[in-house]
């Protein structure tokens, strides 16, 4: 799109100035002025995938110089700038550094398309593509122009709940691995829906911090590794018990986030687990909570110890009884004869 700014100077002069906004429009139509709206797509990923997010610039886009991918919640850092045909991560949100890169570097045919790997749950959000062009100052980002030539909305879907049985009384790990370039995670958070504000376990500043950690979990719980080397912040629960059951969430902190502010945790879980607590030797069946496959079984093991009891009773009763001796048998008579 085309734009006349009037610059009115003290010295009664007036001047024109054009400025092109490119990335409102995809393609402007110079006899008709009709420009077409910025190009606004739904992407969507599952954690641990590579994705593209699409942008290309109008066909006529050879004066582009260079590129930034930004997401609006990030500040003053972005997810991407390329400039001086190379990559610059003076402020690139930490969470981005060596996951991102250009589809194509040489940006043929206007493609400034972006490639996100190893996708997390905190990737989701708005993305937008702004570009450079010929001819400004490519050293200061104000230089890029106003709108971005490509809204792409990422969507990261949760992982689907996995359920982990634990016997009363036994310990139990519930795991949890954030991807695997995940050397940006500096704390983790373990929770459960039905705690309300109070958490299960809550690591930061190499510190478990008991401040809000609900009562039932101290000295109970406990990372599997708390150098979450290769992102695994898995939780280990020990000495469970039957108010253990629930669902459990596994959130992380990134590095360049205020650890101190439980807010800047990502919004959904990065693995969620279901815990289902049996009674202490109990085995669960095919229902959902195993107790059905107890009756049937206690109750057949009564059957038969009826049957075996039985059996042996009469057996023994057969054993027991003996005739009367011969010679009791002939006095026997003789008696008969007496009388």
């Amino acid at each position: 799109m085309l734009q006349k700014h009037r610059d009115t100077r003290p010295g009664g002069k007036r001047r024109s100035s054009v400025k092109m906004r490119i990335c409102e429009c995809n393609m402007w139509n110079t006899e008709s002025g009709i420009c077409k709206q910025t190009d606004q797509k739904i992407i969507t990923a599952e954690p641990g995938q590579n994705v593209t997010l699409p942008c290309r610039a109008p066909n006529n886009s050879s004066s582009i110089t260079g590129v930034e991918w930004s997401r609006a919640d990030l500040g003053d850092e972005y997810v991407l700038l390329y400039r001086d045909d190379q990559l610059d991560p003076t402020n690139q949100h930490p969470s981005y550094k060596n996951r991102v890169d250009l589809q194509d570097r040489q940006m043929k045919d206007a493609d400034v398309s972006l490639i996100l790997k190893d996708v997390m749950i905190n990737d989701a959000g708005t993305y937008e593509c702004e570009a450079f062009i010929r001819g400004t100052n490519v050293r200061k980002r104000v230089n890029l122009v106003s709108d971005p030539i490509s809204i792409v909305t990422l969507r990261v879907d949760p992982p689907d709940k996995e359920t982990i049985t634990a016997e009363s009384g036994k310990d139990v790990t519930l795991p949890c691995r954030a991807p695997n370039n995940s050397s940006s995670i500096i704390g983790v958070e373990w929770s459960r829906a039905d705690l309300g504000d109070e958490y299960v376990l809550l690591y930061r500043d190499e510190l478990f911090d008991p401040e809000n950690q609900h009562p039932s979990f101290k000295n109970r719980v406990d990372l599997q590794d708390r150098q979450m080397k290769d992102g695994d912040v898995s939780l280990i629960l020990n000495n469970v018990t039957i108010n253990d059951a629930g669902t459990y969430g596994c959130r992380v902190f990134l590095r360049g986030t205020n650890m101190r502010k439980r807010a800047n945790l990502g919004g959904d879980p990065i693995s969620i687990i279901y815990l289902r607590v049996d009674p202490p030797g109990q085995t669960g069946g095919d229902t959902e909570d195993g107790s059905v496959g107890v009756i049937v079984g206690l109750t057949v093991i009564a059957v038969l110890a009826v049957i075996v009891g039985f059996w042996t009773y009469r057996k023994c009763s057969q054993d027991s009884f003996q005739p009367p001796p011969r010679e009791m048998q002939h006095f026997g008579n003789v008696s008969e004869v007496l009388t």
